[in-house]
């Protein structure tokens, strides 16, 4: 029987490597009415600014509630795991879709289990496997926050001086990584001691903003006599991981700071936990109520032995080893 899978051919060959092979593209969803939203989302109007709780429950309950169906939906095809998971958020007459999509994979002489989710493309979750990697499942960490009046009115007033408004920095940093302890707290309830590959976007929603971070939790066996209570972050993609890898590195934690000084932060945090360097730095300019946020967030990382990929076969004519042929892509 012929299959409908989001997976590529180069996504296909690399997943081959691991013994693994391609089932059905799974979709699940989740529709909320926006009436009672919008009813919070108008007295945000009133506040100065910092979480708002209600919302951002409700965002992640539609969040979670498409990935369960779309993990049951993969469990009627007896697949071993769900690969290229995405979380969208959609607006619809008066209403909002959740929306999670993927593609199964299925494990080569394996009996079927809970499949694993992963927000690794077939690519990187090659790349991740041969760091020595067990994916366990998709991860999501959110905040929906308001600026608020008081956000538009201070930034304009402060703009005149071209100043920093100290206030709304340090709610913004309190936020970003409120949304990072969240994602770490779902990793480590799955037994996971890793979140890879980690996504960080900011969407409007209702009158507020949602801080939203996604990535795969996971588990690397070397990591179980430093890592305790806190898992493993990074941003780096799977397939720079892979990289960073073949150089003696791994990833430690995800650092990030806001506003003008949030370079200063980062390199505190890294300095804080013992990190050799810091990786993939981005720098994010959002505008909201009036205000410019300046964001810079990367990976620390360290000097780690025997952290090296598996494959170290010579590569094969036209292939190569995180992108699969090349004459494919033409």
């Amino acid at each position: 029987m012929a299959i409908m899978s989001g997976l590529s051919g180069n996504e296909m060959y690399c997943l081959d490597l691991k013994g693994m092979s391609a089932g059905e593209l799974v979709i699940g969803n989740s529709v909320h009415s926006l009436g009672f939203l919008g009813s919070i989302g108008a007295g945000l109007q009133n506040v100065f600014g910092g979480e708002v709780t209600q919302i951002t429950s409700i965002i992640s309950e539609g969040r979670h509630e498409s990935e369960a169906r779309l993990i049951a939906e993969a469990q009627k095809h007896g697949a071993h795991g769900i690969t290229g998971v995405t979380s969208e958020l959609r607006h619809m007459q008066g209403n909002v879709e959740f929306l999670s999509v993927g593609s199964c994979v299925h494990q080569k002489g394996s009996v079927p289990k809970m499949p694993f989710s992963s927000s690794s493309n077939g690519q990187e979750l090659y790349c991740l496997l041969d760091c020595g990697y067990a994916p366990s499942k998709f991860v999501m960490g959110n905040v929906a926050y308001s600026v608020g009046v008081a956000g538009g009115l201070f930034g304009s007033l402060k703009s005149l001086a071209r100043g920093e408004v100290r206030e709304f920095s340090d709610i913004f940093n309190a936020t970003r990584h409120l949304a990072l302890k969240r994602i770490t707290d779902e990793a480590r309830a799955a037994g996971a001691n890793a979140v890879l590959g980690i996504e960080t976007r900011v969407v409007p929603f209702s009158g507020a903003h949602e801080m939203l971070m996604i990535g795969t939790a996971g588990y690397h066996p070397s990591l179980s006599s430093r890592v305790r209570d806190v898992p493993v972050t990074s941003d780096l993609t799977c397939e720079e991981m892979w990289n960073v890898a073949k150089l003696g590195y791994m990833p430690l934690k995800l650092v990030l700071g806001t506003a003008v000084y949030s370079l200063g932060l980062i390199k505190k945090e890294a300095d804080d936990i013992g990190a050799d360097d810091v990786l993939g730095i981005k720098t994010h300019i959002h505008e909201m109520g009036g205000l410019l946020e300046f964001m810079a967030i990367g990976t620390a990382v360290k000097r780690t032995a025997n952290c090296e990929p598996k494959d170290r076969r010579p590569a094969r004519p036209g292939y190569h080893p995180r992108q699969g042929y090349l004459d494919q892509r033409r």
